[in-house]
């Protein structure tokens, strides 16, 4: 796909996911975990932010599945204001949670305040795209929630550094070339279904 402005990008890409049926849904969410065990930087990581798929994200819910049978804990995001900007703190997913939906219809794990862990206390960060390109630009959503929440990771977001993030995509949201924008934090890596994308200029 060509290059093209951001919002229109949006929304042919949001489309694109939302047509897959729930058997190409399911068979992407199987070889997503396929994928990501390829990776040193997954294997090695105890606590691991995720996400609970909507419009037709591609789910990490066998990855999470996974998780829990192999002594790693997965944490999901909790959206919380700050300064008037939306950002994002992280509750652990414990297998017995109970769940509310946010204002955005989003389920979170129901837990203290206390309880929520900062973004810097993340070993790795698994997060939704709408796009991505070869450079490790990417789309999403538009709220900026990520940008926001880590851009402590603004002069870099190498393996080296924690925690690392990672976006996961249906390989059908690959395009050749997304514009970068100033508050953009770029990936190192995606992984979809189909492959492992190690990105860089």
């Amino acid at each position: 796909m060509q290059s093209t402005d951001k919002s229109t990008l949006r929304k042919l890409l949001r489309q694109k996911r939302r047509d897959l049926d729930s058997f190409a849904q399911q068979t992407a969410a199987e070889n997503l975990l396929i994928q990501l065990l390829t990776l040193d930087a997954f294997a090695q990581s105890k606590k691991v932010a995720m996400y609970l798929a909507n419009d037709g994200e591609i789910a990490a819910s066998e990855v999470q599945q996974w998780m829990y049978a192999n002594g790693k804990h997965p944490y999901l995001p909790i959206v919380r204001q700050s300064n008037g900007r939306n950002s994002l703190l992280f509750a652990e997913a414990k297998q017995d949670a109970a769940y509310s939906e946010n204002h955005f219809g989003i389920s979170e794990p129901v837990v203290n305040d206390d309880e929520l862990v900062s973004p810097d206390k993340l070993d790795l960060v698994l997060l939704p795209l709408v796009g991505f390109d070869q450079s490790g630009n990417r789309v999403g959503m538009g709220g900026g929630f990520y940008d926001t929440t880590f851009e402590f990771l603004k002069n870099g977001n190498d393996l080296q550094q924690k925690p690392i993030l990672i976006g996961l995509a249906h390989e059908c949201q690959k395009v050749k070339q997304i514009s970068a924008e100033s508050w953009d934090i770029p990936l190192s890596i995606v992984v979809t279904d189909q492959q492992v994308y190690r990105l860089g200029k």
